[in-house]
């Protein structure tokens, strides 16, 4: 059964707000009401959304000013403005920032169905054709910079190569189409693309980071995120190198995301490039083992890591570890095999 699909409602006149919430929940959309753009951005870092309506003149943080800071957020949730007849010039540039829609009051509610499907299917049309125009270009212009980042630190490329092919392995098991495995392989590959940005000095640290030195640190999902978002056809991919440091208790950065607000490739990410790190041997200590790394995976589920997700990789590394170990077993049996002594060869010589 699919899932019914979420709006949010931003309006700041409580009985309007009230009245758009209670239609939509007769439309049969999960429908969440703000009073203001602030709360709204509360329920945005919280919620799965698949659309928002806005009213467009609001005390405090406007409607055109929140469709703003959900781009430099790289969430890709369309939003429809609602306007008064006398915001026309409002309305136009906010068309120009990128917003999907507008509504003038007062609205027919018996038309709102048609009008957020037809947003809904139009931003889905549009992500899946700036999916279709992915270039190789873009991607050899990207492993490039990845290739600075290793003359930078060595560790850092390493990671994010182990990072895909265990990213790859999840794709196969959550049983991804073509087009998404890419947008993961690529989210993997480029999500510590912002480390590019690091002083050497943070970046090398052998011993514990400063808190000054670790707000840099933690800079570097932004810087990232920053670097390809001027790429229209990766902000999928722009997304996860983003949001890879939430906690689905919401307690990560840079935004404080919270559960299936978190986009799904940056959960993915989150718990893989994780493990890789606490398994990995860093200057300043020793990696722990696999089975020490998917115990603490296990622990933290719920808390920093999606709790669906986290039994998937759990299996995943366990089959992983399974099949390394038949392939020694093997390589071992034919090693032997293969240093026994021809019968014949044997009793000649004897």
């Amino acid at each position: 059964m699919s899932r019914k699909k979420s709006i949010l409602v931003i309006e700041d006149d409580i009985q309007y707000g009230e009245m758009l919430k209670d239609a939509m929940q007769q439309f049969g959309y999960t429908t969440y009401l703000a009073y203001s753009a602030t709360g709204g951005l509360d329920i945005i870092k919280q919620k799965k959304l698949d659309l928002i309506i806005s009213d467009i003149n609001m005390p405090g943080v406007n409607g055109i000013e929140l469709a703003e800071k959900l781009m430099n957020m790289y969430l890709d949730i369309p939003i429809i403005l609602v306007t008064g007849v006398n915001s026309f010039d409002m309305v136009r540039q906010a068309l120009e920032l990128g917003v999907s829609d507008y509504l003038v009051k007062p609205i027919k509610l018996d038309e709102l169905p048609i009008i957020v499907e037809k947003n809904i299917e139009r931003k889905y049309l549009e992500s899946q054709k700036l999916q279709d125009n992915k270039a190789e270009t873009l991607l050899k212009a990207l492993k490039a910079l990845m290739r600075a980042l290793d003359a930078k630190d060595h560790y850092t490329c390493g990671h994010s190569q182990r990072v895909v092919s265990l990213a790859m392995l999840m794709a196969d098991e959550l049983e991804l189409d073509a087009d998404e495995k890419y947008t993961l392989q690529l989210g993997a590959f480029l999500h510590d693309i912002g480390k590019i940005g690091m002083p050497d000095n943070i970046l090398k640290k052998a011993e514990g980071l400063e808190d000054y030195e670790l707000n840099i640190a933690k800079d570097h999902p932004v810087i990232g995120s920053q670097i390809i978002g001027e790429i229209e056809e990766l902000s999928e991919v722009t997304s996860v190198v983003r949001h890879h440091h939430e906690r689905w208790d919401g307690k990560g950065y840079p935004d404080g995301l919270k559960g299936e607000a978190i986009p799904f490739f940056a959960r993915i990410i989150a718990i893989i490039d994780c493990y890789e790190a606490l398994v990995s041997d860093r200057v300043y200590r020793k990696g722990v083992s696999r089975d020490e790394a998917l115990r603490i995976i296990e622990k933290n589920a719920g808390t920093q890591f999606d709790p669906d997700l986290v039994p998937v990789f759990v299996k995943v590394m366990q089959n992983e570890l399974a099949n390394e170990t038949s392939r020694v077993i093997d390589e071992a049996f034919m090693f032997d095999f293969q240093q026994q002594p021809d019968s014949r060869t044997a009793a000649n010589q004897a």
